[in-house]
């Protein structure tokens, strides 16, 4: 039952008691101590724990107050805000200088980057320091969307034009957590007309792929017959258009990783460019593969350690020099390009979109499905690897290949 004004001035601590409670309802209550002091308190979940926010001394604070005061924090409950980290912010910006845009882009830095990989984080803490310097000084409150577009002019101007969209959504993630903390009223970033600012860009020259059956069964025999290279460069490059995986995450590959037992393998999200841990069903072939480049390479923790330091992975750029080295230049084939001939390929077998964005490790399906399910569609990509080794191994044999969902290929 809710408390009443007259009530509160009434109330007492029981006599051989140090403490009692009376609640007001939805988690607002009053503390009365035996020493005659009464502070108002509300507890509340967030985050799956219970916590509890102080609002001060009756009758300093009266019931209305208080009253108000909960309602504020329900608010912030209801925008994914806890209270009580609300509060610590607004203490530490008491003054102007401590509501300079450097300090406000910093404290909400803090709060994201542990949901970033290490190099991302490193990333977004450099643009802070160095691409928005203009604005470090600058009151959060006081800049407007000229200083911003001022910023992004720069931006074009050093000769980075691509960086701008993704840098001014940091800056409107910025005013978004100084709006939710109060430290400001407006948020210019955001609805700002970078189209119209800046000059039109480029359109992306996408990686060298081939898509044709026919040539991609030639680059399979081309590759696997190879005797040029050293052993892991030719052994990942057989590797690389069977898992899918990008050239960085095949050369980082370690032992540790792979289960033979249930042919999964299993990358830990700071190895992958999302940050999120991604399984790769192994087929047959993968598997057999693997198991004989163990014996070679076992020693090492890598599965394609460097030549020089067994520590280390397989040097960069060693897959692409030598698809080079077989006759397939930048504008025919490049090593991150067997992505887009399994997925242009497999689409056109009449395999679920879904299905292959997942194995792609491409974004797919609501936030909440993809933190609780790590294994979506794996049945489905299981059954989608074991027959896209298979259609591999039938193109480099030669084979008139009718893959399954699709058509004939040529």
């Amino acid at each position: 039952m809710a408390l009443t004004a007259m009530e509160v001035k009434r109330l007492t601590c029981p006599e051989g008691q140090k403490q009692i409670k009376k609640s007001d309802g939805n988690g607002l209550f009053l503390l009365i101590k035996n020493n005659g002091s009464k502070l108002w308190r509300m507890r509340y979940r967030y985050s799956g724990k219970y916590q509890e926010l102080a609002f001060g001394q009756y009758p300093t604070i009266p019931l209305i107050e208080a009253r108000n005061l909960a309602d504020q924090a329900r608010a912030l409950l209801v925008q994914g805000i806890n209270p009580a980290a609300e509060r610590r912010t607004r203490k530490k910006v008491t003054n102007a200088s401590d509501r300079a845009f450097s300090v406000i882009a910093l404290l909400w830095w803090e709060q994201q980057k542990s949901s970033w990989s290490s190099d991302h984080a490193k990333k977004v803490k450099r643009w802070i320091e160095v691409e928005l310097t203009p604005l470090s000084k600058l009151p959060v409150d006081a800049i407007d969307q000229g200083h911003i577009t001022e910023v992004m002019l720069s931006i074009e101007a050093a000769g980075h034009p691509r960086k701008a969209p993704v840098i001014l959504s940091v800056i409107n993630r910025i005013f978004g957590y100084a709006l939710a903390h109060r430290l400001t009223r407006n948020n210019p970033a955001q609805g700002l007309p970078l189209r119209d600012i800046l000059k039109p860009m480029p359109k992306v020259e996408h990686r060298a792929a081939i898509t044709r059956p026919t040539a991609l069964g030639q680059l399979i025999r081309d590759i696997d017959k190879s005797d040029s290279g050293s052993y892991c460069t030719v052994e990942a490059l057989k590797l690389i258009p069977r898992l899918f995986l990008r050239p960085g995450e095949i050369r980082t590959l370690r032992w540790k990783y792979i289960d033979f037992e249930q042919k999964l393998l299993i990358i830990p999200a700071e190895d992958m460019k999302r940050g999120r841990e991604h399984l790769v069903p192994l087929s047959d072939q993968v598997v057999t593969h693997l198991e004989a480049v163990k014996e070679i390479t076992g020693y090492s923790p890598y599965v394609f350690p460097n030549e020089r330091d067994s520590g280390k992975p397989l040097s960069k750029n060693v897959m692409t020099n030598l698809l080079r080295t077989l006759g397939y230049t930048g504008d025919v084939m490049s090593a991150h390009g067997f992505r887009a001939t399994a997925s242009t390929i497999l689409h056109e077998q009449g395999w679920a979109p879904d299905v292959i964005e997942a194995q792609l490790a491409h974004l797919t399906g609501t936030a909440t499905s993809r933190a609780y399910n790590r294994s979506i569609h794996l049945a489905e990509r299981t059954k989608m690897m074991q027959s896209w080794a298979d259609y591999l191994d039938a193109l480099r044999d030669g084979a008139d290949v009718v893959p399954i969902g699709g058509r004939k290929h040529v």
